[in-house]
């Protein structure tokens, strides 16, 4: 008599395959340890969220002039200048920095280097600057900086009106990143309103930085427009002066002549006067024509000067925007309570 023996292949079961009346008891006996880690996490929750420093955002709107109103003075001035002769069919049409440009002057280097050095007043009323305040021991801590603490050394200055290439140093360089990151403006491209936000570990110093972005943003555009116009109105009135300096010169020779020889009736004193006659007349047409120039102008400057509206001022911020520190808490307390779960089932 032969005996079969049926052998049922022994499955290990693992935790996360087992019931729940059978989890929940497992975690039960170690709550002891669940809640000790947990304890821990929220005890390093609240320790971190108080050593993240703390970050303001500070925000101001404006309204940039449009290309579609580009040229509306002159339009309107066109019909007065016509009474004058005065030609301003050649203005039109002017090349001028994009409203979608702008985010990109504020994300140069440049105007990283123009807002290092701009003096500010925290909260405490000291005077600092931006590269003063950002400098790793100002701002808190972060793990980041710990491992790449370097000393702090003096920034050294660079010129507003950068030419040709430009050498920072190590410090520079990151504090040119870190305002990248801090400071930005976006275009609305439905409305046409920019947005400057400013990030900063200070209330008064987020909406002083605001402040210095927009100063910035719209010198930048109004010089860019107006360079040109400028140049040319400086050159016309030079020219000008110097016309009206000739001018005056040969008349001063045409009445000291007739003084000289007020009873000479010769032909040779004839031909002279008509000589210097023909000065003045040169001298007066040249003058005219540069006067109508300068006029001219002078138009062109004031048409090429953009126009920005403040619609939203920089204000302090009350509240700051991190960290949060609730949301903080929560995530570790969280993360501890995962922790100390698996570590029980794991264990049992």
């Amino acid at each position: 008599m032969v005996t079969s023996t049926k052998l049922e292949p022994s499955i290990q079961t693992g935790w996360w395959l087992l019931p729940a009346d059978q989890l929940l008891p497992t975690v039960w006996k170690a709550r002891q340890r669940v809640l000790l880690c947990t304890s821990l996490f929220a005890i390093l929750g609240v320790v971190t969220a108080f050593l993240i420093p703390q970050e303001f955002r500070a925000e101001a709107r404006i309204i940039p002039e449009m290309n579609t109103s580009a040229g509306s003075l002159f339009k309107r001035l066109s019909s007065v200048a016509a009474f004058a002769d005065l030609d301003l069919s050649s203005t039109e049409g002017m090349d001028a920095v994009r409203p979608d440009l702008y985010p990109n002057v504020v994300q140069s280097t440049p105007f990283a280097l123009y807002l290092i050095g701009q003096t500010v007043y925290p909260s405490d009323g000291s005077a600092t600057t931006v590269g003063q305040l950002l400098l790793p021991d100002s701002t808190g801590w972060s793990l980041r900086k710990w491992l790449s603490y370097k000393k702090a050394i003096a920034i050294r200055p660079v010129s507003n009106r950068l030419k040709g290439t430009v050498r920072l140093s190590d410090r520079q360089q990151e504090l040119v990143e870190e305002i990248g990151e801090r400071v930005s403006a976006k275009l609305d491209t439905r409305s046409g309103i920019i947005t400057i936000v400013s990030r900063m570990p200070d209330a008064e110093v987020a909406a002083q930085v605001a402040q210095a972005a927009m100063t910035y943003l719209t010198l930048y555009v109004t010089d860019y427009r107006t360079e040109k116009a400028r140049a040319d109105f400086a050159f016309y009135s030079r020219q000008l002066a110097e016309a009206r300096q000739r001018f005056q010169d040969a008349q001063f020779k045409v009445f000291q002549y007739n003084d000289n020889h007020r009873h000479v009736v010769l032909q040779t004193v004839g031909m002279e006067r008509y000589r210097l006659d023909a000065d003045v007349t040169t001298a007066e047409t040249v003058f005219t024509e540069l006067s109508r120039q300068y006029e001219q102008a002078k138009l062109k400057v004031q048409e090429q000067t953009p126009i920005f509206k403040v619609l939203e001022p920089p204000k302090v911020p009350h509240q700051r925007t991190s960290p949060k520190r609730t949301m903080i808490l929560l995530g570790f307390i969280l993360l501890g309570l995962m922790v100390s779960v698996l570590s029980a089932l794991v264990g049992q």
